[in-house]
């Protein structure tokens, strides 16, 4: 199977959204071993934000942001996009008063390009971020998701982005090749 298009979640304005529930969880969501943490018992803490600022509803959809590094959904959601990540990474409950909710936590996988991407950096040579990526298309054969050592997003093609196309929570920027 060729290697299409590669895209980001973007958090959708107007959508429901998911918020880590104290400072632990939230320092757990970006630390580097979250996907070691979520296969075992530990659960995410979130709380559904239901409404904005001015106290207006948000609208509902079950696909969720809660980062730009993980996918998180309703357990409806996970089972109808398990069959394309399946194998692809972890999902783990997350830990909730508001709902049965999901999270996705892609594998790891070196796939960046480093020669090829427009990479900027720390003096300390650690990447600061990407601005234009270019990948390994022969490392992602059969990867629907995915993340990389320089950075924590998550990545995903077309499949991920077809399964998931009938929630608005959530879209997807194409990141490569380059639109």
């Amino acid at each position: 199977m060729g290697v299409g298009p590669i895209h980001v979640p973007v958090g959708a304005e107007a959508h429901r959204w998911l918020q880590c529930v104290g400072e632990a969880d939230y320092d757990a969501l970006k630390s580097a071993d979250l996907q070691s943490r979520v296969s075992s018992s530990w659960r995410l803490r979130v709380r559904l934000i239901a409404e904005n600022e001015r106290g207006a509803p948000l609208r509902d959809s079950g696909l969720l942001w809660l980062s730009s590094h993980v996918l998180t959904m309703t357990a409806e959601v996970r089972d109808a996009v398990l069959p394309v990540l399946a194998g692809q990474g972890v999902f783990a409950p997350l830990r909730s008063d508001d709902g049965d909710f999901w999270m996705f936590v892609p594998d790891l996988c070196d796939a960046l390009n480093e020669a090829r991407s427009c990479v900027t950096r720390f003096s300390s040579g650690r990447v600061m971020y990407v601005r234009r990526y270019d990948f390994h298309p022969d490392r992602l054969v059969n990867r629907a998701a995915f993340r990389i050592p320089q950075e924590r997003y998550l990545f995903c093609d077309q499949r991920v982005v077809d399964a998931l196309s009938g929630e608005s929570g959530v879209g997807f920027r194409q990141v490569w090749p380059a639109p």
